[in-house]
């Protein structure tokens, strides 16, 4: 798969496009995906998916982003943190089959265009789309002006088709699968319907940094990650993950170390990895959560800590693999 951070850089021949922030690249986005692919294959062109860095919401609501709920007294845009890094994303659009990914900044002017203008301008003149694929509440333009209806438009005039691929009849799930509905899921803690809707297991990514070594003390090394700060961090409490760089299990904690009912506002993503003594410090790590063991729970002493840690990793050993 080619990827492409410059639209100046791309001179394609005849394509199949589509076009969003693919934020999760969730199992309803894989069904456009696999339709943009087999559409290729069928016309003997280019698959290719146009998605959107930062987050167009992101742009439109900078100033909402960087702030906690309680505080957002401003008429601005309701940003969502974000369910993949832009490396998760590309990832995970490689596993699809696509040929190529064009990472689009999105910016002010971007914003601006009218939906004719970004069919034309950019689809059909710059990516010399054949077909452009698209879920059935598929919006684009300024403000979100151009949907399903207009984009028929399009196909008179040019040698563009539209191919709607209707999301709403998913028969697979018994809920609406969206980014936001996913959201939802994941701070709630429900890791098994989270990774039913995402098709794949709920990741964070990061670099493993120094910590304050308590872990250590007591027989339960962890590795302190630093994730994006615009990730969508669960539920707080312990999770049973993957650690994917070492094909081991481990124990993540999310949370805000309640030991000894201290006060610490600032929330931690660490992870204990079983049968593992490496110095990983300054490493990239990529942890798959599988399951929701337990909240965040304050600790009198050590020894209560202790002993529920090691309750919890027996439970997530008792998990089959």
């Amino acid at each position: 798969m080619a990827i492409y951070r410059d639209i100046r850089d791309i001179n394609f021949e005849k394509t199949v496009v589509t076009v969003g922030s693919f934020d999760g690249v969730h199992s309803g986005h894989k069904l456009l995906l696999q339709r943009v692919v087999d559409l290729a294959k069928q016309n003997h062109l280019r698959s290719v998916v146009l998605t959107f860095w930062p987050h167009p919401r992101y742009v439109l609501g900078a100033a909402a982003f960087q702030m906690p709920p309680n505080e957002l007294n401003c008429n601005c845009v309701a940003v969502p943190m974000l369910l993949n890094t832009l490396d998760e994303k590309i990832t995970l659009l490689n596993q699809s089959g696509i040929d190529d990914v064009i990472v689009f900044p999105f910016d002010k002017y971007l914003s601006q265009m009218s939906a004719s203008e970004f069919i034309n301008e950019i689809i059909i003149e710059k990516l010399n789309a054949r077909y452009l694929v698209v879920g059935q509440d598929h919006h684009f333009g300024n403000k979100r002006s151009g949907n399903v209806n207009h984009l028929q438009d399009f196909t008179s005039k040019s040698d563009l088709q539209i191919d709607v691929v209707d999301l709403k009849n998913m028969k697979t799930f018994d809920w609406k699968i969206s980014s936001s509905e996913i959201r939802k899921v994941l701070l709630n803690g429900d890791m098994n319907i989270a990774n039913e809707m995402l098709g794949y297991e709920y990741m964070i990514s990061g670099k493993v940094i120094d910590g304050r070594h308590i872990g250590r003390s007591i027989g339960f090394p962890t590795a302190n990650i630093e994730t994006f700060k615009y990730k969508l961090l669960p539920k707080e409490g312990v999770y049973r993950v993957k650690v994917n760089n070492f094909d081991k299990l481990g124990m993540l904690y999310i949370g805000k170390r309640p030991l000894f009912k201290q006060e610490d506002e600032t929330v931690h993503v660490e992870v204990n990895i079983f049968d593992f003594d490496k110095h990983i410090y300054g490493q990239e790590v990529t942890l798959s959560l599988t399951h929701y063991i337990r909240g965040n729970t304050k600790f009198e002493n050590v020894e209560q800590l202790v002993e529920q840690l090691q309750r919890d990793k027996q439970i997530i050993l008792d998990y089959p693999l």
